[in-house]
């Protein structure tokens, strides 16, 4: 998360210098599908400046807070940087009015654009939530079921190995799959060429692996010691 923290924050500050008044009608948004009569009606110099210093605080900011909030909460850290930025654009939108004296009906566009990303910031905090959290281990007669984000199920005769591992092999990419803060769900490829399943709060060690017909996949929580797990699953499995 760090390096896409730094990623962001060059972006960001990037963007605050690459604008100017003199290509602003070519590649700002909005701004470059303006007719010209409502060019007219924005005051580009100042719109600019403050699209400066807007980028180039929240670049400041934004890796800033995060290495604050990874001092406390890696989760926290993991949130921060993507609800943030759009927290911030809303701001965008709403400070960059004063710099249009359109009529009010011409400005409305805007607030539909705000309600817009508010919209998206609450179902994204809404999912961030869910994902931030300990992924469920079920146990039924001849089924184990992971629950949650990229959850899967798999019958008592698929598992055709059960270990615990002191830690989790070196990641290369995601592939599909959520990782953020602590936790680590879904679909991850190995620096050795391997596809693995990642249903892990990664704080916690040792891992339950379970390896199928089909699938190797990693599992910890919070909530349940792995060796008490696994000699949970050792009994279930048995029986």
């Amino acid at each position: 998360m760090f390096t896409a923290a730094i990623i962001l924050a060059v972006i960001f500050t990037s963007l605050g210098f690459t604008v100017t008044a003199g290509n602003a009608k070519y590649i700002l948004s909005g701004y470059n599908t303006m007719s010209e009569a409502d060019r007219a009606k924005m005051d580009i110099i100042g719109y600019v400046r403050f699209f400066k210093r807007f980028h180039i605080f929240l670049g400041i900011s934004l890796i800033s807070g995060f290495l604050i909030l990874t001092l406390l909460n890696n989760n926290w850290a993991g949130s921060f940087i993507i609800i943030y930025p759009l927290l911030a654009y809303v701001f965008l939108i709403a400070k960059g009015n004063k710099y249009y004296r359109g009529t009010k009906g011409q400005r409305s566009g805007t607030y539909v654009g705000m309600a817009i990303l508010l919209v998206i910031i609450a179902g994204i905090s809404t999912q961030l939530y869910s994902s931030l959290q300990d992924s469920k281990l079920i146990f039924s007669d001849n089924n184990l079921e992971i629950k949650g984000m990229y959850g899967l199920k798999l019958s008592k005769t698929d598992i055709a190995k059960i270990e615990l591992v002191p830690e989790l092999p070196p990641i290369s990419y995601r592939s599909n799959g959520f990782a953020a803060g602590d936790f680590a769900k879904g679909n991850f490829k190995t620096k050795d060429g391997r596809t693995i399943k990642l249903f892990v709060n990664k704080k916690i060690n040792p891992f339950l692996f379970i390896t199928t017909k089909t699938d190797q996949i990693y599992y910890s929580s919070n909530e349940i010691a792995s060796q008490a797990l696994y000699d949970k699953l050792r009994l279930w499995s048995a029986d």
